[in-house]
């Protein structure tokens, strides 16, 4: 069972995904992330960076389609995404995922492409997701772990883990994805 802490994190990471905010996660919620994406970075339709944000976004659809929609109804509602999470974070080996987040993350993030994403970057990439600008900033200020204006893959990578892990009140990972205590 989840702890409260983890599943507040995870609540409040659905309801981003959640795009049309009809309380569930669907095809068009995830069709809608890489529209958005593709057209702040301007990537094409053919592309590698187009193709790869589209293989990993419906890729990850899919397996919610596949393990989590657990009624067969085309619809992912947020117990269902909790009970999914619970089982791929605790009980088998997600890294992979995470690993995958991580890349695509950076990828999506670094518009200066200098494998490092500042806050200006953060604050363009979260426009996305509808995390405003004070928000984002304080988020950023969180999870700028050593300090030098930049979130690197290693920080990235340390943050990841304390959001999907972490049920530390104070963990910088927590900010991942904005406030979730709001």
């Amino acid at each position: 069972m989840l702890k409260p802490i983890r599943e507040r994190k995870l609540r409040h990471l659905f309801n981003i995904l959640d795009r049309n905010h009809d309380g569930v996660l669907s095809r068009k919620d995830f069709e809608q992330v890489i529209e958005e994406i593709t057209n702040l970075r301007e990537w094409k339709w053919g592309t590698s960076e187009y193709e790869e944000l589209h293989f990993f976004w419906m890729g990850f659809c899919n397996r919610l389609e596949v393990w989590a929609d657990r009624n067969g109804d085309g619809k992912i509602t947020e117990t269902e995404w909790l009970w999914y999470l619970e089982q791929m974070l605790d009980r088998f080996s997600a890294s992979y995922v995470q690993k995958a987040f991580i890349n695509i993350s950076l990828k999506v993030m670094d518009f200066s492409q200098d494998n490092q994403v500042s806050l200006d970057e953060f604050k363009q990439f979260y426009q996305v997701y509808e995390i405003d600008h004070k928000e984002a900033t304080d988020a950023f200020l969180h999870l700028d772990l050593n300090q030098d204006g930049y979130l690197t893959k290693d920080e990235l990578t340390t943050l990841f883990q304390e959001f999907f892990y972490s049920e530390n009140p104070k963990s910088p990972g927590n900010w991942l994805w904005g406030n979730f205590d709001k």
